[in-house]
């Protein structure tokens, strides 16, 4: 094991996931990391290269989680998107296993580029949680049987907001994580994986934010790491307590990356806060994350910025490294899978990047379709997103 990987698990504070799992958005953990993956095809078309294509009911811009041999997606249709779907794909072949579908209890207005499945879906092997725009969280077992729900809406009348969220929930150590912001009735939560309570809740600034949260290894204790235009905080998992912040300008859309005791938050640019510290030890204004979120691994972070320009920097003082443009728009964030890095463009372009000091674009792929989605990967594939239908790239021969 490499000592990124190492201390990967160890940040997480729990059980390793499986290699061939990627059970949350942005893969375990939330550091759009591919641990124990080699290698991924590097050519591929609608026609070439795809071990199979599935049309998705509705729309969504959720991403894909790989669970055992499962891959679940999230969806929403109807007149106002008031119809809320978990789906559950076969890995191997792509064949519906089975749906789950729910009536929305909360608002289903969102702006055109976003979708009531904004959410992604997380899993931790045994059971899957979805988090729709309307703020209905359900909890399914593999089988596709619902085990709770909650109707967040209904409890919190005033939360949400017209623009639709777009937080993903998190699973740490029996506990799921839900970040409410906007600016009405915000909250974030921490609620019983098995039992659908809540363990604590806790008020958040009356602000609109879409970044999720994402587990952080502090003082010897995991803690959930919150993001909103205002700044971060960490808070224990046990009871939701605040052990640390940080206040500054934030990015509301692209989330905080975290490596080495230090976090990387999109702030004008990159602010390198270190965990329990206090002001940041760098800040660079070329790494601009623009929507995507950042990802730092092995002594790097690299973003891509509004412009389609991949950036790519030292963790330790900010120097970029080097840069290369790519073309169109990103909405998706950036995953590293070995030695590239994998960049999904909105209009459909997935670019391949060496991530060496120089970083060149060693491949560029295209598929039809919109995507916003962040990509997965497992056992050597990738699964890619669009608003209407997923795509399994095939593993390299």
């Amino acid at each position: 094991m490499t000592r990124w990987c190492a201390f990967l698990a160890c940040c997480l504070g729990v059980a390793a996931a499986a290699a061939a799992d990627w059970p949350e958005f942005r893969g375990p953990g939330g550091r759009g990391l591919a641990a124990g993956e080699a290698a991924i095809r590097t050519t591929w078309s609608a026609e070439e290269g795809i071990a199979w294509k599935a049309d998705l009911r509705g729309r969504g811009v959720s991403s894909p989680i790989v669970v055992g041999d499962l891959v679940v997606v999230t969806s929403s249709s109807g007149p106002r998107q008031e119809r809320l779907h978990v789906i559950a794909l076969d890995k191997a072949t792509g064949e519906q296993r089975w749906e789950r579908s729910f009536w929305a209890t909360g608002r289903t207005l969102c702006h055109s580029t976003s979708a009531v499945a904004a959410g992604t879906p997380a899993s931790d092997g045994e059971r899957i949680v979805a988090l729709f725009s309307s703020c209905d969280l359900v909890c399914l077992d593999l089988a596709g049987r619902l085990l709770w729900q909650r109707n967040l809406a209904v409890e919190h009348p005033r939360a949400g907001n017209d623009l639709g969220m777009g937080s993903s929930p998190r699973i740490i150590d029996g506990t799921v994580i839900v970040q409410i912001d906007c600016q009405g009735d915000p909250f974030a939560a921490g609620i019983d994986l098995a039992t659908g309570d809540d363990r604590w809740s806790v008020p958040r600034d009356r602000i609109a934010s879409w970044s999720s949260p994402l587990p952080v290894s502090f003082a010897g204790e995991t803690t959930v790491l919150l993001q909103n235009p205002n700044g971060v905080e960490l808070r224990r998992l046990a009871d939701g307590e605040l052990a640390w912040s940080w206040r500054g300008d934030c990015s509301g859309i692209p989330m905080t990356a975290a490596a080495g005791g230090m976090l990387y938050v999109p702030s004008a640019g990159i602010a390198a806060v270190p965990v329990g510290g206090g002001e940041p030890a760098w800040k660079g204004a070329k790494l601009s994350c623009g929507i995507a979120s950042p990802v730092a691994w092995n002594g790097t972070v690299a973003c891509v910025n509004r412009a389609g320009v991949l950036v790519i920097g030292a963790a330790a003082d900010g120097r970029v490294r080097g840069q290369v443009r790519l073309s169109g728009s990103f909405w998706a964030s950036p995953i590293v899978v070995g030695d590239l890095l994998v960049a999904v463009g909105k209009e459909g372009i997935t670019f391949l990047v060496s991530t060496g000091d120089t970083p060149e674009i060693v491949a560029q792929n295209e598929l039809p379709g919109t995507f916003t989605a962040t990509p997965a990967v497992a056992d050597g594939s990738l699964y890619l997103r669009s608003e209407t239908a997923l795509w399994k790239v095939a593993a390299p021969d």
